[in-house]
């Protein structure tokens, strides 16, 4: 296991296999389904949410933080959705059926999704930070989700990469830097696929296979919001990395949105302060 082409063989071949893909409980498959219909259906979610400890304490928990908290705690789904609106609800429940495929025992594995997680959310959060800040009031029920599924071929690649270290028919113990090197090359392809087989709409697998081409459609901004805000995540994941603001200010994603110098800051930010409320 010396050649980094055998092992991204190896990583192909596992892959392949039906029981490598990363899978969503029956219950969390219908409430993605809904959630990322062009106009979900809240009270639908809301049924599914009820039947789920684990989301309706979620759910609760965020409509009392005190980013949100009114007067009074609410105690009910219907009162938690009044408060926070659809698209919070929505996005709440998006994050919380995905992290459920976040939870590997495998030390190396379980340090590279705690930072994909990390990153997911940030995106997440930035897209729509973005969307509200350009007005671009058609993708604001859409950002949120986009920004989370776009590095999913990630987590598809980890999954393969577990299963082969636990496996007692080789011996693999890939580093930090060699695992770092396959899921950069593979995870735009294999994140189109993932998302094709959790029938997640066009639009995001699209942007999954594209956020890091040169080449991509200008004219979906939903695309380029992810872009650009991913080249901040980018720079506050690494932040002695080379890349600066002034390099993501000047970059093709910002010229097309119209991002200033001043509103990339804000956004970074508006990102940092953000993710305490959904990472804990």
């Amino acid at each position: 296991m010396n050649s980094k082409v055998s092992l991204i063989d190896l990583v192909k071949k596992e892959m392949e296999k039906e029981n490598c893909l990363p899978v969503l409980s029956k219950r969390a498959g219908a409430l993605q389904k809904e959630a990322v219909k062009e106009d979900p259906d809240i009270q639908k979610i809301g049924s599914i949410i009820r039947l789920d400890p684990t989301l309706t304490s979620q759910v609760l928990k965020v409509a009392n933080s005190p980013f949100y908290r009114g007067l009074q705690n609410v105690e009910t789904i219907r009162e938690a959705v009044i408060r926070l609106g659809q698209n919070e609800v929505v996005n709440i429940v998006m994050t919380v059926i995905h992290k459920g495929n976040f939870n590997s025992n495998v030390p190396i594995i379980k340090n590279n999704q705690n930072r994909l997680w990390n990153h997911l959310v940030a995106c997440a959060l930035g897209s729509l930070w973005t969307s509200r800040h350009l007005s671009m009031e058609p993708l604001i029920p859409k950002s949120f989700i986009a920004g989370l599924l776009h590095d999913m071929g990630k987590i598809y690649l980890l999954t393969a990469l577990e299963k082969i270290i636990k496996s007692r028919e080789i011996d693999f113990k890939p580093s930090a830097a060699l695992i770092g090197k396959i899921l950069d090359s593979l995870h735009a392809e294999q994140g189109y696929h993932l998302l094709r087989q959790w029938n997640i709409p066009e639009k995001y697998a699209i942007i999954a296979r594209d956020h890091h081409t040169e080449e991509f459609d200008h004219t979906d901004l939903l695309l380029v919001i992810v872009r650009l805000v991913n080249k901040v995540c980018g720079k506050m994941d690494n932040p002695g990395r080379t890349e600066d603001i002034s390099t993501i200010v000047g970059s093709r994603e910002a010229e097309i949105l119209g991002m200033t110098e001043i509103g990339i800051a804000e956004l970074e930010i508006a990102m940092e302060d953000s993710l305490k409320k959904y990472i804990s």
